[in-house]
């Protein structure tokens, strides 16, 4: 006797809809927006004009990047090197200061940004501090001896001022960032699930989670509020992704560009395939 497969493809069918209906009704809970290295698909990463254009733009947080010059100066940077983002070769700890103000880290992006320079931390402050929110990424603390008590100094004369936040993926280092600026928020970036068992503990030093957004779940962040953390999620380039963050319920989203709204039903309708397309783009990768 044979069955007929129809009802058992019919309910699948039915349970994608739902689930797809029942995903597009989740409320779209508001969010911190985070500029990734200041508005970094419009202008050049880790910039001055990066960070006006994100100002301009409305984003409540500029994230960028510090490492120590050979002087031992917290210079604005991604990369150990500067190839990528200037006209120049070279680590960033084997430059002085004054070799890396000569360098153009604007005409690789466009241009129009030509002669634009590598700013310093202690300029970007003066620069952005009242403006907007800041969030700095200390980068590869654990091998620049002296970054976490510079920037603790440095940032221990903005008190006041609660819009900065500190980050990196060094546990110890944020931990001792925390002993030595207690007033200053600092955070974990995560690229790893974290169970029970290190959210109670990290809690001690940390009051935020930047996670890396393929990793969260409804889950995670439920269990993160249980602890008083804030996630954000990092690094959002696509539209969708906006929305599926708000449907998480992340409390800030960390992105190259703002977010727009789909100017057509046809762009929410196809964003399943998006998701589907990138989603075996990642399982390749």
């Amino acid at each position: 006797m044979r069955v007929s497969k129809k009802p058992v493809l019919y309910s699948i069918l039915i349970g994608l809809l739902l689930m797809t209906i029942s995903y597009f009704f989740q409320p779209l809970m508001p969010f911190q927006s985070i500029a990734h290295r200041g508005a970094s698909a419009l202008a050049p990463e880790n910039t001055l004009a990066s960070f006006e254009k994100a100002i301009e733009l409305g984003f409540d947080y500029i994230e960028l990047d510090v490492r120590l010059s050979k002087d031992k100066q917290l210079v604005v940077i991604h990369d150990a090197n500067v190839l990528r983002t200037t006209d120049g070769e070279g680590l960033i700890e084997d430059l002085t200061v004054k070799e890396i103000k000569k360098l153009d880290a604007g005409s690789w992006f466009s241009p129009a940004y030509a002669g634009e320079r590598i700013p310093l931390l202690n300029e970007v402050l003066k620069e952005v501090s009242g403006k907007t929110g800041i969030i700095i990424e200390m980068k590869s603390p654990e091998n620049q001896p002296g970054m976490t008590e510079i920037l603790a100094d440095m940032l221990n004369s903005y008190k006041p001022d609660n819009q900065i936040k500190v980050q990196s993926f060094h546990i110890n280092e944020i931990k001792k960032f925390h002993q030595l600026a207690p007033e200053i928020s600092a955070g974990l970036l995560l690229s790893k699930h974290l169970d029970l068992f290190h959210l109670a503990s990290y809690r001690e030093f940390a009051s935020f989670l930047s996670v890396h957004h393929l990793l969260l779940s409804k889950s995670f962040i439920n269990q993160a509020e249980l602890f008083g953390y804030e996630i954000y999620s990092w690094t959002i380039s696509k539209q969708y992704q906006f929305a599926d963050m708000q449907r998480l319920g992340v409390h800030g989203i960390i992105s190259d560009d703002e977010k727009r709204i789909p100017d057509s039903i046809i762009y929410v309708l196809i964003t399943p395939f998006l998701k589907g397309q990138d989603f075996f783009k990642t399982l390749l990768a």
